[in-house]
């Protein structure tokens, strides 16, 4: 049976994996990861139009300033069928996609083993803390591309104004765009912090595991000098 030091600290790693694969599932459900909105101009008017958009689904509406400054019921969309014209920004995004569902298979093996730690002295080294450092690192590492890919493909290849042209706005002139990273964004900053914490927790764990070991080794040594010296 494991020792108290050894399942609470695993446990609480398990419960910062936790926390980070609920993270990560709720950013890949909700569609609050940018809202941008875009000036256009038509013939007779000008307006803007506002774009929320998530992995898979996106909601649009606008404001016809020359007729009265009325917005226009809002509707969605799903993104892929938008994107089928657009196979570079698509690919950006299905990549986007795959990476979050690599850190969200990866963070449910990190769980799994931090319980299994917590409960259990597992004899193969990898179902100890290395086994968590390698699902811990899967899991971060696709989570920080993802969001770095994102970011280029709203800022760099303008995303949401190539929706915009693509939904109901082919016809008029599309100025500038702002862009306002939603929650489903920013949480996958929250998901990043649990694993540092699962990481920190375990990393402790063999440094106060270490000091123990040293602590029992040194009356063995000092025993074998005195019996050395008598």
């Amino acid at each position: 049976m494991p020792s108290k030091q050894k399942t609470l600290l695993f446990f609480t790693g398990f419960v910062s994996s936790v926390g980070s694969f609920a993270i990560i599932c709720t950013c890949l459900a909700t569609t609050e990861w940018v809202s941008s909105k875009i000036q256009f101009t038509g013939k007779n008017y000008t307006g803007e139009a506002t774009v929320n958009l998530g992995l898979f689904w996106t909601t649009h509406s606008k404001i016809i300033i020359g007729g009265g400054g009325l917005p226009t019921p809002q509707t969605g969309r799903e993104v892929f069928q938008i994107l089928m014209d657009t196979n570079g920004i698509k690919i950006i995004h299905v990549i986007i996609i795959i990476l979050l569902v690599i850190s969200l298979v990866s963070t449910f093996l990190s769980s799994a083993t931090t319980c299994l730690n917590s409960v259990s002295n597992p004899y193969l080294t990898f179902l100890g803390p290395l086994g968590v450092y390698v699902w811990t690192a899967i899991s971060g590492i696709p989570v920080l591309l993802a969001m770095i890919l994102f970011a280029i493909n709203i800022e760099v290849n303008k995303l949401t104004k190539e929706i915009a042209i693509l939904v109901d706005y082919s016809d008029d002139v599309l100025g500038s765009v702002q862009n306002a990273y939603g929650y489903s964004f920013w949480l996958l900053l929250l998901s990043l912090f649990f694993n540092a914490v699962t990481v920190a927790t375990i990393f402790y764990y063999q440094h106060v595991r270490y000091s123990q070991q040293i602590e029992k080794e040194r009356p063995m040594e000092a025993a074998n000098r005195d019996v050395i010296l008598f």
